[in-house]
This record gives structure tokens, C-alpha cells and sequence, in this order.
């Protein structure tokens, strides 16, 4: 768990943040986030751990230094949009459009 503290400290850095910071917006106790990167504290919940990557705009994977695919991407870079094949169809139920005493 010392490697998430050390991703933590590094994208938090990264953003500009404190730690401060970071326990405002992620709703994280600013205490955890500094045993975190301290290496103080060896768990954390899923939930802490997903608000974390969520504020720090970095998929868990990274965050736990679990990623061995290429970096992650930059500050405002967005995935290209996925189009799919020619000739792909859509699965499930095909949707109505609601009655007009529906829509309010």
C-alpha cells in the first residue's frame, strides 16, 4: 500500500493541490490522505480510494500503481470518441419515445 501513498502524493502534487485541498474535494479525512502518503497507514476502503482517483481525474488502476499500459493521459486530454462498425446493431430493447402526458 506504500505505492498508492507515493501515486497518491504524486498526482496530488501534479494537480497543484494540497492535502488540504484534496480532503476538501474528495471528502477524505486530510489526516488519512497524510498517513497515506506518509506510508503510515496500509488500508484504505474502496470508496476512499475511488473519491481520491475521481478527484485527482486518474482511473484506480494508476492511483495503485497497478497500470502497466502507457502513462496516464495528461490534464484536459480526452479519449478519442469510439464509433462503432458499419453494420453494427444495437442490442437490448428498443426504446419509445414517452407519451406527451409523460413528459411533463
Amino acid at each position: 500500500m506504500q505505492r498508492f501513498g507515493q501515486q497518491l502524493k504524486t498526482f496530488r502534487k501534479q494537480r497543484g493541490l494540497t492535502q488540504l485541498d484534496l480532503a476538501q474535494r474528495s471528502g477524505v479525512p486530510q489526516p488519512l490522505i497524510s498517513d497515506l502518503e506518509a506510508g503510515k497507514r496500509d488500508g484504505v476502503t474502496l470508496e476512499m480510494a475511488w473519491r481520491l482517483a475521481r478527484t485527482l481525474s486518474v482511473s484506480l488502476d494508476h492511483l495503485a500503481g497497478t497500470w502497466e499500459g502507457a502513462a496516464e493521459p495528461a490534464l484536459g486530454d480526452t479519449a478519442p470518441a469510439v464509433t462503432p462498425p458499419a453494420g453494427a446493431r444495437r442490442r437490448g430493447r428498443r426504446r419509445t419515445a414517452a407519451p406527451a402526458s409523460a413528459r411533463g
